[in-house]
C-alpha cells in the first residue's frame, strides 16, 4: 500500500502539465453528465478525507443535476469546471479538483491495472522531471555565507533526484546559513518533501500522525535522516523558508513541519492554504477526480494549515525577501560575534543589503551641508541627488550616493560613507567603511 501510494503521487496536481488533454472535445448529453455526477459522489463518498462534508458536497450536486442546473452545458471542460466550482462552494478545498482529461484518465487505468503500467507511467515521469532538472532553478553562495537553493517542485522520488538533491545539499553545506526559496514551488510529490526535510533532522523525529480516509486508519509520522537518502550528511547551520501567496500544497508541508518544530524562520507572505494529500480517481467518461484523502495533525499545533496557510514568522513582500532574510541572519550572529573587525563586517553587509531597498527620503536643504571636499573625495549635489567622486580614480564620475540613514550612504558596492555632524550641525568631516571591516575618518578640506 505504501508503494501504491507514492506512485499515486504522480496523479497530483500534474495532470495538466504533463498530460494533454484530448483535442477533441465531444459534445456530453444529459445521461452521462448523470453518471459523472454518480461517479463523482460515490469517489467523494468513499475516499473523502472528511465523510460528512462530502455527504454535503454530494447531496448538493445531485440536487443540482436535478434542478437541471447544467443542463445547458454540452462541453466536458465546462462541466467539470461547474461542478467544482459547486464542490467547493461547500468546502473551500484547494486540492479538489475536477477535470475532462481522457489521456490522464487512461494512464490512471492503466496504473491501475498492472505493475508493468505502473512502472511505465513512473519511468515516464522521471524521464520528464530530468528534464526539469528535477525543478532545481538556483544554487549561489550569497554575501557572509549564506547559501541560497530555489526548487519550483518536488520531483518523483527516484535515486537520480536523491543524487540531484543531494549534490545540491552538498553545496551549501559548508555555508553559515541557508535560505531555501519555495516562493513559486506549488507542491508536488510528498515523499520527496519528507526525503529533502531529512537532511536537517540529525535524528528520528516524531512530527504527528496522518489519518487515511481509503484505508480509514491513523498513523505516526516521522521525519528520519536515512544514509541512503542522505550519504550521511546533516545540516544544522540557520534555516531561513521564503514563502508566498502561491507557495502550495508539498511545499507548504515542507516550511510547516521546520516552523512548528523551531527549525526554521518562515519569511514572506501566507501560503495558499492546501494540506490534504490528494489521489486521482477514474470518474468514467474522460474525466478524472482529484480527492484529498489523507490528512496530518502536526504534533505542535495539533492540526494543519488546511484553508488557513502557513504564517510566516516575519511578514514582508517578495521583492523583499532574501534581503530580510539575509538580514535576519546577519543580525543574529551580530549578536554572538566577539571579533571587531568581524562586527565592523557584518555591519557593512547589513546596510549594503539595507540600502538596496532603503526608502530614506533626504531634505535636499540639510544635504547641502555635506558638500565639500574630503581630502581626494568630492561631494556634490545633482538636482535632488547626492554625488560622491574620487578624484584620484581613473574613472572618476560622480556616483550616487544611496541613503542607509540620514547620514550613512552606500556608494556602489565599494565603500559606506558617514557624515560626521558637530553639536552646530556642522559636517567637517567623514567616516568611510569598507567591507573587509577597514574604517577611516576623514576631514574636510574644503
Amino acid at each position: 500500500m505504501i508503494q501504491k501510494n507514492i506512485l499515486m503521487g504522480l496523479f497530483i496536481f500534474i495532470g495538466k502539465l504533463f498530460f494533454a488533454q484530448n483535442n477533441e472535445q465531444p459534445k456530453i448529453d444529459s445521461l452521462t453528465k448523470i453518471e459523472v455526477v454518480n461517479s463523482i459522489c460515490n469517489s467523494l463518498t468513499n475516499n473523502y478525507v472528511f465523510p460528512d462534508k462530502a455527504k454535503v458536497m454530494s447531496d448538493l450536486l445531485k440536487q443540482q443535476n436535478q434542478n437541471n442546473i447544467f443542463s445547458s452545458i454540452t462541453d466536458p471542460n465546462q462541466f467539470a469546471n461547474e461542478i467544482q466550482k459547486t464542490l467547493r462552494s461547500v468546502n473551500k478545498d484547494n486540492h479538489l479538483r475536477i477535470e475532462y482529461n481522457p489521456r490522464l484518465e487512461k494512464d490512471i487505468i492503466k496504473f491501475l491495472e498492472n505493475k508493468k503500467g505502473s512502472n511505465a507511467i513512473l519511468a515516464d515521469q522521471i524521464k520528464k522531471d530530468e528534464k526539469q532538472n528535477f525543478y532545481f532553478k538556483k544554487l549561489e553562495i550569497l554575501p557572509s555565507n549564506i547559501g541560497y537553493i530555489e526548487f519550483t517542485n518536488f520531483a518523483v522520488s527516484s535515486p537520480s533526484t536523491r543524487k540531484t538533491v543531494h549534490s545540491a545539499m552538498q553545496f551549501i553545506s559548508h555555508t553559515d546559513g541557508l535560505i531555501i526559496d519555495l516562493r513559486n514551488n506549488f507542491g508536488g510529490n510528498g515523499k520527496m518533501s519528507e526525503e529533502i526535510l531529512s537532511y536537517f533532522f540529525p535524528v528520528k523525529t516524531y512530527t504527528g500522525k496522518t489519518y487515511n480516509r481509503i484505508e480509514n486508519k491513523w498513523s505516526n509520522s516521522y521525519v528520519e535522516n536515512k544514509k541512503e537518502i542522505t550519504n550521511g550528511l546533516k545540516l544544522k547551520m540557520p534555516l531561513y523558508i521564503l514563502i508566498s501567496n502561491r507557495t502550495f500544497s508539498a511545499a507548504e508541508s515542507f516550511a510547516y513541519t521546520l516552523q512548528s518544530m523551531k527549525k526554521a524562520v518562515i519569511i514572506g507572505n501566507t501560503s495558499r492554504g492546501g494540506a490534504h494529500a490528494t489521489r486521482s480517481f477514474s470518474i468514467g467518461n474522460g474525466f478524472v477526480a482529484f480527492i484529498p484523502y489523507l490528512r496530518g495533525e502536526n504534533v505542535t499545533t495539533k492540526t494543519d494549515w488546511d484553508g488557513v496557510g502557513v504564517i510566516p514568522d516575519i511578514r514582508t513582500e517578495d521583492n523583499n525577501c532574501i534581503l530580510t532574510a539575509q538580514n535576519h541572519f546577519l543580525n543574529q550572529k551580530l549578536l554572538t560575534e566577539k571579533d571587531e573587525n568581524e562586527k565592523r563586517k557584518i555591519n557593512w553587509q547589513i546596510n549594503f543589503n539595507k540600502s538596496k531597498s532603503s526608502a530614506v527620503v533626504i531634505n535636499v536643504t540639510e544635504a547641502t551641508r555635506f558638500t565639500g571636499q574630503f581630502s581626494e573625495f568630492e561631494v556634490t549635489l545633482s538636482g535632488n541627488q547626492l554625488m560622491f567622486r574620487d578624484t584620484n580614480q581613473k574613472s572618476n564620475e560622480p556616483r550616487k550616493a544611496i541613503a542607509i540613514t540620514a547620514n550613512l550612504f552606500q556608494i556602489g558596492t565599494d565603500y559606506q560613507v558617514e557624515f560626521i555632524t558637530d553639536s552646530n550641525n556642522v559636517c567637517n568631516a567623514i567616516k568611510m567603511y569598507w567591507d573587509d571591516g577597514y574604517e577611516e575618518t576623514i576631514d574636510r578640506t574644503k
